[in-house]
């Protein structure tokens, strides 16, 4: 359903827009995905506020509640992403069993690092009492931009890349001298 929308707007672009679009096309696709995945981020951050609240809990005052919301809605978040940065955005085709859990344990393991950040900046309404949705918007600017060089540069790499890196490090190791 995304991709159908995009292709729509991609339709209604003038020439000029789409040679612009096609020559960052990663780019522009992984702020396209990255906003609906902020959009799903935000949207379960407020709906999870909401239940706490419900339940007799502040996600704005309370530490515990704050970092279980903000988890859940990772969780989620993360998983969002994975699925339409492989597929969508960075064109992975593997298929090997081993290779996907190699894609999705890096994955995973760079939004990991991502998520303390995200966890620090939304902890920042429990202690200086700054509003927590302006939080959620800005925390999510700051974590699209991480992951979108940790999914670049580590995860959604190309083979050529990986392979072009690894022979770059292996004649370094025969011929160190060579800078």
């Amino acid at each position: 359903m995304l991709e159908a929308l995009l292709q729509f707007m991609l339709k209604l672009m003038p020439k000029p827009v789409k040679k612009l679009w096609y020559k960052y096309e990663s780019v522009w696709r992984y702020c396209y995905y990255g906003a609906w995945t902020t959009l799903l981020s935000i949207l379960t951050k407020l709906a999870g506020k909401r239940i706490f609240e419900l339940a007799g809990y502040s996600v704005q005052d309370q530490k515990i509640p704050n970092a279980m919301n903000t988890t859940i809605s990772w969780l989620i978040c993360a998983t969002f992403a994975f699925i339409v940065n492989k597929k969508y955005v960075f064109h992975s085709e593997t298929h090997e069993k081993r290779a996907v859990f190699r894609e999705m344990m890096t994955f995973f393991g760079g939004r990991g690092a991502t998520y303390f950040i995200e966890l620090a900046i939304m902890e920042t309404p429990t202690v200086f009492g700054w509003n927590y949705t302006l939080m959620t918007v800005l925390s999510q600017f700051i974590i699209l931009a991480l992951n979108y060089v940790i999914s670049k540069l580590f995860v959604f790499r190309k083979k050529d890349d990986a392979k072009e890196q690894s022979d770059g490090n292996q004649q370094q190791i025969q011929n160190p001298d060579s800078k």
